[in-house]
């Protein structure tokens, strides 16, 4: 009887040991996974991008580049974040932000008083105007002389909101042709449209960059100011706390200059005066 006692005693302690090493062992397991979170000793963040709107983002041999690419490798050294890009097409990336599948969207987003109410931003990183581009052989002059005709910008983003407004307040009956992962100046060049409404500074850059026949006609009738957005919940508050440190302290030190002559040739990464 004394050695059965023995015996039941050493495996009612080695019962406990496993016990206490298996929820050691589940808590460390939790601890390291979710959307966004602790990963060792680095925070994870998701971005998300079409990657399909050169050069601000886009794909090269499936690299993933460009300016907002390079921005936020910057942003995720001077944080210790573990930086991961996601891509999808740009009309779903705000439904992906809802859903929390990305953190954040690098895409040239804009603050608008509507996106205000349901997001945090960041501080900005960069400004530019939106305007039409046409044919360079058009006798297009004006906004006027594009009443009617088919005008492309990108779906679902503030471009097509803006666009959608100056039809509607200069009653311009523009035929507004929406894409979503296409080149809108391809589209231009090869006649499927008549103009093109998009960001002034990616627009004149792929038009350099490609030796594109497109030419601009300076309405400049909307100006944007970009920024990240986050999530209202208390680890969007803490990013965008984090990631506005970080590009406030790239545009002291120069950072940010450097990386927008990189990719545009000029810097967009001011307000305008």
């Amino acid at each position: 009887m004394k050695y059965k006692r023995i015996l039941i005693v050493l495996l009612v302690s080695m019962l406990i040991v496993g016990i206490t090493s298996c929820k050691n062992n589940s808590s460390t397991t939790t601890k390291q996974t979710g959307q966004t979170g602790q990963t060792g000793n680095e925070t994870k963040l998701v971005v998300g991008t079409s990657a399909s709107y050169n050069p601000w983002a886009f794909q090269e041999k499936d690299e993933v580049k460009g300016f907002e690419i390079d921005i936020w490798k910057e942003i995720a050294n001077r944080n210790n974040y573990k930086l991961e890009i996601k891509l999808g097409q740009f009309s779903g990336l705000i439904g992906m932000l809802d859903a929390g599948e990305i953190d954040t969207i690098a895409h040239q987003m804009s603050i608008t008083e509507e996106r205000e109410k349901k997001y945090i931003f960041s501080s900005p990183y960069a400004y530019s105007y939106y305007d039409l581009f046409v044919a360079k052989d058009s006798n297009y002059k004006n906004k006027e002389d594009l009443k009617n005709q088919k005008v492309g910008c990108w779906l679902g983003g503030n471009g097509e909101a803006t666009l959608r407004q100056i039809d509607k307040d200069y009653d311009l009956k523009f035929d507004i042709i929406t894409f979503d992962g296409v080149s809108i100046e391809e589209e231009l060049s090869i006649g499927r449209l008549e103009a093109l409404w998009q960001g002034e500074i990616k627009t004149k850059t792929v038009i350099q960059e490609n030796n594109l026949d497109i030419r601009q006609l300076n309405e400049k009738l909307v100006y944007e100011i970009n920024a990240y957005p986050f999530r209202k919940d208390d680890a969007g508050q803490k990013f965008s706390q984090e990631v506005s440190k970080a590009l406030k302290t790239m545009e002291e030190d120069g950072t940010l200059e450097k990386l927008s002559i990189k990719w545009f040739g000029i810097d967009t990464t001011k307000p305008e005066e």
